[in-house]
């Protein structure tokens, strides 16, 4: 009985051992499994990136850290920034990181990939790689920005924002003056703006950031002062006037707005100030100065041998001139201080040949004389010749002044009273308006050559004309640039009298004043360089009877002449040695025939064209 007693809890010490060792067993396989799995993966991932970490869009899970680094590169090429705009009230523009020269930085990118589940302790980097395994990270990435960049996009896309300050204006309107409001300016603080958006940039968030802009304050001017000082200048009118109210001119209040200009200065009200500009007023008066503008007229006077007295033709006139520079500066003046009359500054011209008193004039005496021929002249060139010598009746030429035979006797044409007449025009004799005219200058020439006159212009003509007697001694003029000139120096006043002989055919001209204190020695002419004339030319005119012929030019040699003359003064003191040089060319006779006439043998011919 007793042995049976002890074998019973023997058994089921036995049955509970092994079950224990069975549920042990049981229990600690799948430890080890797990943790030879963790093992595993540890080996596995010693120098990857453990699975689930992902950044700029790339899965860099079992890439090693320099594999993750250039696929970043790669993906960094592309590379754009979270949505991220700037905004003012309802504009919005967008940013984008090309136009910032925004870049990631893959370095840093790459090390933090590797080292996400590697920072803790064994428990926490289990962890954080169960996390990244089943949840996933999306690294954001550190980014290198350029201020300057940022700035210059920020500015480049609000620049419409920017408004300058308005400063309150005076404009005319129908001669009102009307003065405009004024505005505040803003300018868009782009310092403050880029801050901002730096700031989104580097929290790598995106979102809209608000432009920052500052208001630009108004002046305080105040042009009500102006604005009435400008409406009363243009409530009144100008009256300018000279002392004898011969010239009368006005500036109307449209006149006057036309020449005002807004003109800054700090000293006046509200800043600004109405300044009549001189460029502006110049012309107008200059135009004034157009209409009161006159010579001073000369006295004209014949001169009576048999009484040795003057008798007057014309009286003399005074001129008048308006100072132009005055009178700007005096309606200037006139207009700062609000004058309404204005004194017109017109000068008087006094006559150098006065009427009042002839005795004055020491016109007592015949002085010179000159006389050439015009017999056999035609009767147009008489009627030239007449024309011409009439212009200068009774002209006086004062002390020390200077005679210009075209200043007298004016253009030579059809509407100043000449006619059609032979004229020599450069190489040729033609018909044209004035022939005779150099007639009535050479005859001029001589009286002033012969009297010891200074010349100051003179031409010879081409070829030696033969109404002009001696050639070396004649004078031709072309109105207007060729002239005859001579002065007086004989300290007195000298008259011009003309004297047309047309029975005679002759014409003189004959100076009277007082006798100068010189004598006068003119020598002949002297000639060389004689060329004779070329062959006759003969010109076939249709308009002839058949046969006929007639000469129309004359020959005449070409030559060189010299002229000399002495002039001596009383006391012996030579006043002048001229010497007068003359070149002529050398002139073909010239002739007209009808059809049939045979020219003869060594003749130049020109025959119709057939």
């Amino acid at each position: 009985m007793a042995q049976a007693a002890t074998s019973y809890p023997l058994k089921r010490t036995a049955r509970r051992s092994a079950w224990w060792q069975l549920l042990l067993l049981w229990l600690l396989v799948p430890a080890l499994i797990v943790v030879a799995c963790v093992a595993w993966f540890e080996w596995r991932y010693t120098d990857r990136i453990f699975p689930g970490v992902q950044a700029l869009g790339v899965d860099l899970g079992g890439m090693t850290e320099a594999q993750a680094r250039a696929a970043l590169e790669t993906a960094a090429g592309g590379y754009d920034l979270p949505p991220l705009s700037i905004r003012y009230g309802d504009m919005v523009w967008p940013l984008s990181a090309e136009a910032f020269g925004v870049q990631p930085d893959v370095e840093h990118l790459a090390q933090k990939a590797y080292l996400a589940g590697r920072t803790g302790d064994l428990q926490q980097n289990l962890l954080a790689q169960w996390d990244l395994a089943t949840e996933g990270r999306e690294l954001t990435a550190p980014v290198e920005v350029s201020p300057g960049a940022v700035a210059t996009a920020v500015a480049a896309s609000t620049a419409l924002l920017n408004r300058t300050v308005v400063e309150p204006r005076l404009s005319l309107n129908d001669l009102q003056v009307v003065a405009s409001s004024a505005r505040p300016g803003q300018v868009v603080d782009v310092a403050a703006t880029t801050a901002a958006v730096l700031d989104r940039i580097h929290s790598g968030r995106g979102g809209v950031v608000d432009v920052v802009v500052r208001e630009l304050p108004t002046a305080t001017a105040d042009v009500s002062t102006n604005q009435e000082s400008f409406q009363r200048l243009l409530s009144r009118t100008i009256v300018l006037a000279d002392e004898r109210g011969d010239f009368q001119f006005a500036l109307d209040p449209a006149t006057l707005a036309d020449m005002l200009e807004w003109v800054s200065d700090d000293n006046a009200p509200g800043g600004l100030r109405a300044e009549v500009k001189p460029d502006r007023l110049t012309p107008i008066v200059e135009k004034w100065a157009q209409q009161v503008a006159r010579p001073p007229l000369n006295a004209r006077f014949d001169f009576d041998p048999a009484s040795n007295s003057l008798v007057e033709l014309s009286p003399s006139a005074n001129g008048y001139a308006l100072d132009v520079a005055s009178t700007v500066t005096a309606t200037l003046a006139a207009i700062s201080s609000g004058q309404t009359q204005v004194a017109l500054p017109v000068k008087v011209l006094q006559p150098a040949v006065p009427s009042g008193n002839p005795a004055s004039l020491g016109i007592k005496e015949l002085v010179a004389q000159g006389t050439s021929s015009f017999a056999g002249s035609s009767a147009d060139r008489v009627k030239n010749i007449e024309v011409a010598a009439a212009k200068l009746v009774g002209v006086v030429v004062p002390p020390g002044g200077t005679f210009s035979f075209n200043e007298y006797v004016g253009d030579v044409t059809a509407a100043n009273g000449f006619e059609d007449s032979l004229v020599i025009s450069g190489d040729r004799t033609a018909t044209g308006v004035g022939g005779g005219v150099c007639q009535v200058s050479t005859t001029v020439f001589r009286a002033a050559w012969f009297g010891g006159f200074p010349i100051q212009e003179r031409w010879n003509h081409g070829y030696v004309v033969r109404w002009y007697g001696e050639p070396g001694l004649d004078a031709t003029v072309y109105t207007p640039k060729v002239d005859f000139k001579f002065r007086n120096t004989t300290g007195h006043h000298l008259l011009i009298k003309p004297v047309v002989d047309k029975a005679k055919g002759t014409i003189t001209f004959q100076f009277y004043g007082t006798k100068p204190n010189w004598t006068v020695t003119a020598d002949k002419p002297t000639y060389d360089k004689r060329t004779p004339p070329p062959a006759p030319l003969y010109i076939e005119d249709p308009d002839m009877a058949p046969g006929t012929v007639a000469q129309f030019d004359w020959a005449v040699e070409g030559l060189d002449a010299v002229a000399k003359r002495r002039v001596v003064a009383a006391d012996g003191t030579v006043l002048s040695n001229d010497t007068l040089k003359s070149r002529y060319l050398p002139w073909q006779a010239k002739y007209r025939f009808g059809t049939g006439y045979q020219p003869p043998a060594g003749a130049e011919v020109q025959w119709l064209k057939r």
